[in-house]
């Protein structure tokens, strides 16, 4: 397994997506919270009235205190009341009582499973009318019961008094055969006559009874808490309505950075660098400053904030030198235009302006650039040397400390050519003549030229360009470059975001590591 794969994201890792996609996340929530109040303050208001009725332990409404006992579950009674509550009779009933032509909001049942009490909701967005319409739902729901119990005891009554009618019909039969009977025959019949007359009796007593009932029920419920106007509307709500679109829109705004974070992997920062958990040290952080001309800034403005960078590079390749050659390094890059023409011709020219002879060798052989940068003339270059013919300095030498090698003529093979055994004899020529080698090469992952030339040289340093160069693309590149042993010595982060005060966003003080001393203190000590 390579060490450039992707490490796992840790915290840290997530809250810096965080702040770095804050922007995204703001805007979420703004498209959420604002639609959202919005629209509930569009929203008429909603009132809601409660009114209580307690409803009678037994079925039965009898004063007399002897009707049969019901042995269903009572919570199962309570909800069979509910749904008469809410059911049409009642509705229609309430329709009829307050003589409405409109249709009115439907009743809501609830009950507490602890006690018999039934509370029944309406919403309106009228607070008055919802208070009168709680009050006559219950209302309805007493009369239809009433209704309900009366027919029923009106149905009883008939039933008894039919009772009476035959035992009236048995008695008169009687009372003819007494009559005509003898003695002891009208005995036993006196007997049988009383027996039906008390029978009689007694259901003509039930019959008064079930009328005493008739006048007196009361619908089955009793009205314990009338509905009050309601002050407040249960909805709309805004504070509540953006408390929660705050919090779907902060869900979608995370989703959406993590998501565009997850597509985007392009590097922005040092902090993006060490995330890559390459262990290489980032040697340099170069500001986006855009040259006056096609010259290296380090010419054409020496003053400049971004020479400030390229001369802390300078610093930290010095350091470098002092545990292991350093004498000749190749910059190359992922793919092309992130910078690696403009970081090796600066950092060429802040290396020989300390005194150090220099060359600066174009070995892009595909798209050759630094001739252009220097303003030189196409003329002999490396490709030339290589094939054999020599190489005059003095055509390229731009003062006594530093020379430019063109690219020369284009081959049809530069892979074959950079990493020759002539490639090698060449530079090993110019090591007995200059301080410093900079090559400026292809970029690694279109074409093998740098990765094959990375075998001559004695380091290799990675160009990446903020906003612009992928993680990806870098973990690739570093992974080509593993394969074949380059010595690669760290990464230069160029076209850094500037903040508001004109320093790059994360300053100037990365080195390549703490074994050779503090980097920062060592650029100020050699400028």
């Amino acid at each position: 397994m390579s060490r450039f794969e992707a490490p796992e994201m840790t915290l840290r890792d997530y809250w810096s997506v965080v702040i770095h996609r804050k922007w995204l996340i703001a805007i979420a929530v703004l498209a959420t919270v604002a639609p959202a109040i919005g629209l509930s303050l569009a929203q008429k208001p909603i009132y809601v009235a409660d009114a209580q009725m307690l409803l009678q332990s037994r079925p039965g409404e009898s004063l007399f205190g002897n009707d049969f006992v019901f042995t269903a579950d009572a919570d199962r009674l309570v909800q069979n009341e509910i749904a008469v509550l809410e059911g049409d009779i009642v509705y229609s009933q309430v329709i009829t009582d307050l003589a409405l032509t409109q249709d009115p909001p439907f009743v809501t049942g609830s009950a507490d499973a602890s006690n018999d009490v039934v509370t029944a909701s309406v919403e309106s967005n009228d607070p008055d009318t919802a208070a009168i319409l709680a009050n006559a739902y219950i209302e309805a729901y007493r009369k239809v019961k009433r209704s309900q119990a009366v027919d029923g005891l009106a149905l009883a009554s008939a039933e008894l008094q039919t009772k009476v009618s035959a035992l009236q019909a048995q008695i008169d039969e009687l009372d003819a055969r007494i009559t005509t009977a003898t003695p002891d025959e009208k005995t036993l019949l006196d007997g049988q006559r009383k027996r039906l007359a008390d029978q009689q009796a007694v259901f003509r007593q039930r019959i008064d009874q079930v009328q005493v009932d008739s006048a007196l029920t009361t619908g089955g419920a009793q009205l314990i808490a009338p509905a009050e106007v309601p002050t407040d509307p249960v909805a709309p709500t805004p504070t509540r309505t953006a408390a929660l679109a705050i919090v779907v829109g902060l869900l979608l705004g995370l989703g959406a950075a993590f998501f565009v974070d997850y597509l985007d992997d392009s590097i922005r920062s040092p902090d993006d660098i060490a995330k890559l958990g390459t262990g290489l040290p980032l040697l340099a952080v170069v500001p986006t400053d855009p040259p006056p001309d096609y010259r290296p800034v380090a010419l054409s403005r020496p003053d400049d904030r971004a020479v400030e960078a390229y001369r802390a590079l300078r610093t930290n390749v010095a350091f470098l030198g002092f545990e292991r050659n350093m004498q000749v390094i190749e910059i190359t890059s992922a793919v092309p235009g992130e910078g690696k023409t403009t970081t090796a011709s600066n950092l060429a020219v802040v290396l020989a302006q300390t005194g150090v002879k220099v060359v600066l060798i174009d070995a892009d052989l595909r798209r050759p650039m630094v001739q252009r940068v220097f303003g030189l003339s196409r003329s002999r270059g490396l490709t030339d040397n290589l094939v054999g013919e020599p190489l005059d300095l003095t055509l390229s030498r731009l003062d006594d400390h530093l020379s430019v090698i063109g690219s020369g003529a284009v081959p049809p093979n530069p892979s074959e050519m950079l990493s020759g055994q002539r490639m090698k004899a060449f530079l090993d020529d110019l090591r007995t003549q200059f301080d410093y080698i900079i090559i400026d090469s292809a970029p690694t992952l279109p074409v093998s030229d740098a990765v094959a030339l990375s075998r001559h040289v004695d380091g290799v340093l990675v160009v990446a360009q903020a906003g612009r160069t992928s993680a990806g693309n870098i973990r690739q590149m570093l992974a080509n470059l593993e394969q074949v042993s380059a010595p690669v010595i760290g990464v230069v982060l160029n076209r850094a975001r500037q903040n508001r005060r004109g320093d790059t966003a994360y300053g100037y003080g990365y080195g390549y590591g703490g074994s050779y001393g503090n980097p920062v203190a060592a650029k100020q000590a050699d400028d």
